[in-house]
């Protein structure tokens, strides 16, 4: 009768450890832009590489304070220039179960303010062409172009692609950005511009749930300064920190 128990118990133990491995998790933190790729500058001077890579820092050290079960990577922990193939490479290398791409808006327009969460689509394309064109763009910074099998960033009819492309990761990578706006909006109080769709390379290449977090309007002064100060930064970590938190423990 012991020794069933005991068996009984091995049983249970060895069936814990082999299930171990599969309860793992891997978040791939992009920090947008980098070395001399400045992205956005505001009226202030303040520049979009620094924000996102601070932001990006400050939230990987949050995670791996709260979960440290959770493996973090960065894609980028210093002022670096890395190509946008390399950044999906690391997410896709890393095995990653999410991918989260940080930025920061801009507009010629100086009143346009807000967040926005993009994840991969091509629903209403022509309306976010600019910001994924903006954000493509890094390509032409690039000495190998070889990797984007001539995708031009530039051009309309290179965006025609991604309508031909299917994104089994669509309905995840909609869930986590839909949490992380509504603690943008209902926590911090931000300008809603909503879950958009955009044709991002980096989401498109990443094998894994994906979104592309614009955290506010550089070009904009008022939230220049806010993004910039501790208190904006903080309560940026906070907010995607507690969308990660809601959609891990899912």
């Amino acid at each position: 009768m012991q020794t069933r128990k005991w068996m009984k118990t091995c049983r249970c133990c060895l069936l814990s450890l082999l299930a171990f491995p599969l309860m793992s998790f891997t978040v791939v933190i992009d920090a947008g832009h980098g070395g001399h790729d400045a992205g956005a500058i505001g009226k202030m001077g303040v520049k979009e590489k620094d924000l996102n890579l601070a932001v990006a820092k400050q939230l990987g050290s949050k995670i791996s304070a709260q979960y440290p079960n959770v493996k973090v990577v960065l894609t980028r922990e210093t002022d670096v220039f890395l190509p946008l193939q390399q950044r999906a490479d690391i997410a896709n290398k890393n095995h990653a179960d999410l991918f989260i791409s940080i930025h920061t808006n801009a507009a010629e327009n100086r009143n346009a303010c807000g967040a926005e969460t993009f994840i991969l689509g091509t629903e209403r394309m022509e309306d976010n062409l600019d910001v994924a064109m903006r954000e493509n763009a890094v390509m032409k910074l690039e000495e190998d172009q070889t990797v984007y099998q001539g995708f031009d960033p530039n051009s309309v009819e290179s965006y025609i692609l991604f309508e031909l492309m299917q994104n089994q990761y669509m309905d995840n990578s909609l869930v986590f950005a839909e949490l992380v706006q509504e603690q943008f909006v209902g926590t911090l109080q931000r300008a809603n511009r909503g879950v958009r769709q955009a044709a991002f390379w980096v989401l498109l290449k990443s094998a894994c749930p994906s979104v592309l977090v614009e955290m506010g309007f550089i070009s904009n002064a008022a939230e220049e300064k806010w993004l910039a100060s501790t208190e904006g930064k903080k309560g940026i970590v906070n907010g995607i920190f507690d969308a990660f938190e809601k959609y891990y423990k899912r």
